[in-house]
């Protein structure tokens, strides 16, 4: 079972928000990917509204934490961040009907 750490990301997410944000990849690709401006991004990272799982991976002597989006049965978003002196935005992409699904039932076992 894939545990959720939604909670421990709301406390990082409180703690680095006033800091601000930093993209590890060209921000101009990532918000053409997404679809969105920095500012409808980092505010929903930061409000966590859609928020429906975390995921917590290890690599490297570094910790990332994948969130899920999800906006309703066929749309939703990916983010992959990590915290370091600010919140790293590592990447994000959309996902669409069929990733929804799949990642459905993952959340639940």
């Amino acid at each position: 079972m894939t545990r959720d750490y939604s909670e421990e990301v709301k406390r990082l997410i409180k703690k680095y928000k006033e800091k601000g944000f930093r993209y590890a990849k060209p921000s101009d690709f990532l918000l053409e990917r997404i679809g969105a401006s920095k500012e409808e991004i980092e505010k929903e990272i930061i409000t966590y509204d859609n928020l429906e799982f975390c995921e917590k991976q290890t690599k490297k002597a570094e910790t990332r934490y994948v969130l899920y989006f999800i906006y309703s049965k066929k749309r939703g978003r990916v983010y992959v961040l990590t915290f370091e002196d600010k919140i790293v935005m590592v990447t994000g992409y959309p996902i669409g009907k069929r990733t929804l699904k799949r990642y459905k039932k993952k959340f639940k076992s």
